[in-house]
C-alpha cells in the first residue's frame, strides 16, 4: 500500500515563516516608528495652530472686556446726572426748561458724548414732549415699532447688546446706525424707578475685534457669531453653518482648525479659523518613501528566497511523482548548488528504493500465491468429509430419490470448486453454490430457509470465490441445537460510496459474549489457520479478504446469545464485464 503524502501548509513554509520574520523585525518597526514621528509632528503643527486661534480669541476678549466696562462707565456717567433725569422726567416747557437745557444739560451730554470718542450716543425719550435735539435725544415712540426694540422694553431686561443683523429688516431715519456695529440698549430709570427712556451706543465692531496676530485675517458676520478668517481661503455658507453647530472650543472641521470663544457678559460668538498647512503632506511623503525603499529592500531580499524555495518546490514535486509512480522517475538535477546537490543524492535513494520495492513485490506475490493456493485448497478436503457423512448418515435410513438429489448437489459444488481458477466470481454465482449447500444440508436439517435481500443489479457484482459457503456452514453448525430448530438465512447485499457492502443474518441460538470476543481475537490473529476448530472457514474467509482488498475488508461478526448473529464485509464494488 502507497504511504499518502504529507502536505506542505502554508505557514509551513520556509518562505512564509521568513517573510512573516522579515516583516515583523525589520517592516513594521520601520513602520511604525515612521509612522510615530509623523503623528507627533502632525500633532504639534496642529497645537501650534490651535494656540494661534486661542491667542487671537484671547486678544479679542480682552479687547471686548475693556470696551464693555467703558460702555459701563459712560452709562453710569450719563444716568447719574439728576439734572438730565428731571429733564427726562418732567413735562417740557419753553419757558422753564430752554434755558436750563443750554444752559447745563446740552453741555453735560456734550462732554460725555466727547468721552467716547468710538460711539454713537443716543437718548430716546419716553417724554414726547421733549423737542429733539443735538442729534441724541429722539423720542422713543418713533423706534418703538422696531422689533429689536419692541422685545427689549417688553422684557425686565436692564441692558441688551445687538448687532446689525437684529435690525436688518428695518429702515427708519431716527434709528441709530446699524451697520457693522454693536448696539448697547439701556434702560433709563430715576431714583424713584420711573421708566424715562433707553440709551443707546452704536459702536463699530473694530474696536471689540481688533487683535494682534502674526498673519492677516478677515472678519465674517454670520448671526451673533464673528468669525476670523485667518485661512486665507473664502469659507461658504454650507461650511460657515457646520462650523457655528459644532459645541466643542476646539475642533476640526475638513482642513481647518477653529477655537471658539463665548463670553458671559457678551452675548456673541467669537470664533477663530486658520487653515492647517502642508507640513502634514510632506510628513506623509516622508513616509510613503521611506516605507516604499523598505518594501523595495524586502522585495530584493524576497526575490532570492522565492527562488530557493521554487527549486526546493520543485524538487519535492519531482520527489512526489516519483513515489506515486513507483520510483520510476527521476528528480532533474539544475545547476550546481546546494539544491541540486540534494536532487543528485535523492536520486540515489530512489534508486534503492526502487529496488528494494521491486524486491518486495515478488517476495509478496509469490508468498499472497502460495497462501491462496493453500487456503483454496484447505477447505475442500473439511468439506468432503462432512457431505460424505452426511450421505452416509442418511443413505442408511432410507431408499428414497432425496439421496439422488443431494448427490447431485454434492456433484455441482465439486464442480464449482476444481472447474475455474478464478479468484473472483460473481454474487450470482456464490448464491447459486450456496442454493447447493442448502439442498443438501436440509436432508438433515429440514426447516431451513433462505431470503435474499439483493438488487437484481448487483447480482454481477464481484466477490471473492467460495464466500458464503463458509459463513452458511458455520451458521448451521453452531445456530442450530435440534434438527427440528427452524433456521432463516438473510443474504442482504448494497453499494455505498463504491463499496459492496454484504451481510448475512440468521436466527440461530447466537453466541455469548465470551465466545463471540474469543472468535473476533481468532479472526484478528496473524497465525496460521490450522485445520482444528470449528471456525476454520470464517478464519478462511477473512483472511482471503484481507489478502485480496487489504485491512480495510475483513469480516465484521454481531450476535447475541439466542437472537441472532451477523456476519459482514465490505470490499470495493466492481462488477464482471459481459461479453456480448
Amino acid at each position: 500500500m502507497k504511504q499518502k503524502l504529507k502536505t506542505l501548509s502554508l505557514f509551513d513554509s520556509i518562505y512564509t515563516k521568513f517573510l512573516v520574520q522579515l516583516v515583523l523585525l525589520t517592516f513594521i518597526p520601520i513602520a511604525l516608528i515612521s509612522i510615530l514621528f509623523s503623528f507627533n509632528m502632525y500633532q504639534g503643527e496642529k497645537d501650534r495652530r490651535y494656540e494661534l486661534n486661542n491667542q487671537v480669541n484671547t486678544s479679542v476678549v480682552n479687547n471686548i472686556n475693556v470696551n464693555l466696562e467703558f460702555t459701563s462707565r459712560i452709562t453710569q456717567s450719563l444716568l447719574s446726572s439728576n439734572e438730565l433725569n428731571t429733564f427726562l422726567k418732567n413735562p417740557y416747557s419753553v419757558e422753564a426748561d430752554y434755558d436750563n437745557y443750554i444752559a447745563s444739560i446740552q453741555s453735560y451730554v456734550k462732554a460725555a458724548i466727547q468721552s467716547d470718542s468710538r460711539s454713537d450716543i443716543f437718548i430716546y425719550m419716553e417724554n414726547s414732549s421733549i423737542p429733539m435735539s443735538m442729534d441724541v435725544f429722539y423720542h422713543l415712540d418713533d423706534i418703538r415699532h422696531v422689533a429689536a426694540i419692541s422685545d427689549f422694553l417688553d422684557s425686565d431686561a436692564i441692558d441688551l447688546w445687538l448687532c446689525g443683523d437684529d435690525f436688518s429688516d428695518t429702515s427708519d431715519p431716527y434709528l441709530f446706525p446699524v451697520s457693522d456695529r454693536f448696539i448697547y440698549l439701556r434702560k433709563a430709570y430715576d431714583y424713584k424707578k420711573s421708566f424715562l427712556g433707553i440709551l443707546v451706543f452704536s459702536i463699530p465692531e473694530k474696536y471689540f475685534l481688533s487683535f494682534d496676530a502674526q498673519e492677516e485675517g478677515t472678519l465674517i458676520s454670520k448671526g451673533h457669531s464673528r468669525i476670523i478668517n485667518l485661512s486665507g481661503d473664502t469659507l461658504d455658507g454650507a461650511f460657515l453653518s457646520d462650523m457655528l453647530a459644532k459645541n466643542e472650543s476646539c475642533f476640526q472641521l475638513e482642513s481647518y482648525l477653529a477655537a471658539k470663544e463665548t463670553l458671559p457678559n457678551f452675548p456673541f460668538t467669537i470664533i477663530t479659523v486658520t487653515k492647517r498647512t502642508n507640513y502634514g503632506q510632506l510628513l506623509l511623503l516622508f513616509v510613503f518613501i521611506l516605507v516604499s525603499f523598505a518594501c523595495f529592500s524586502l522585495i530584493l531580499c524576497l526575490r532570492n528566497l522565492k527562488k530557493l524555495v521554487s527549486q526546493m518546490d520543485d524538487c519535492l514535486t519531482a520527489m512526489d511523482i516519483s513515489i506515486h509512480n513507483n520510483y520510476t522517475t527521476r528528480i532533474p538535477v539544475k545547476g550546481n548548488n546546494e539544491i541540486s546537490h540534494i536532487c543528485e543524492r535523492i536520486n540515489l535513494l530512489l534508486n534503492q528504493a526502487a529496488l528494494l520495492s521491486e524486491q518486495n513485490i515478488r517476495k509478496e506475490t509469490s508468498n499472497k500465491e502460495t497462501r491462496l493456493i493453500a487456503l483454496q485448497h484447505q477447505i475442500n478436503p473439511h468439506f468432503i468429509y462432512n457431505t460424505m457423512e452426511v450421505f452416509s448418515s442418511k443413505m442408511k435410513l432410507y431408499g428414497h430419490y432425496e439421496e439422488s438429489d443431494a448427490m447431485v448437489a454434492f456433484a455441482n459444488i465439486f464442480r464449482y470448486n476444481i472447474s475455474t481458477n478464478d479468484a473472483l466470481v460473481t454474487v450470482a454465482e456464490e448464491l447459486r453454490q450456496m442454493h447447493n449447500y442448502l439442498n443438501i444440508q436440509k436432508l438433515r436439517y429440514t426447516n431451513i430457509s433462505l431470503i435474499e435481500d439483493i438488487n437484481p443489479a448487483l447480482l454481477f457484482a464481484l466477490i471473492p470465490k467460495f464466500t458464503f459457503q463458509p459463513i452458511i456452514e458455520n451458521a448451521i453448525s453452531h445456530g442450530l441445537t435440534s434438527k427440528e430448530q427452524p433456521l432463516t438465512l438473510t443474504v442482504s447485499a448494497s453499494v455505498t460510496d463504491d463499496f459492496l457492502s454484504v451481510s448475512i443474518l440468521d436466527n440461530g441460538i447466537g453466541m455469548l459474549p465470551r465466545q463471540l470476543a474469543n472468535l473476533k481475537k481468532t479472526l484478528a490473529s496473524t497465525e496460521e489457520i490450522s485445520t482444528d476448530g470449528h471456525s476454520v472457514g470464517l478464519k478462511n474467509i477473512n483472511t482471503r479478504l484481507i489478502l485480496y482488498f487489504g485491512e480495510s475488508s475483513h469480516l465484521t461478526i454481531e450476535s447475541r446469545h439466542e437472537k441472532y448473529t451477523k456476519v459482514s464485509f465490505r470490499i470495493p464494488y466492481t462488477q464482471k464485464v459481459l461479453s456480448s
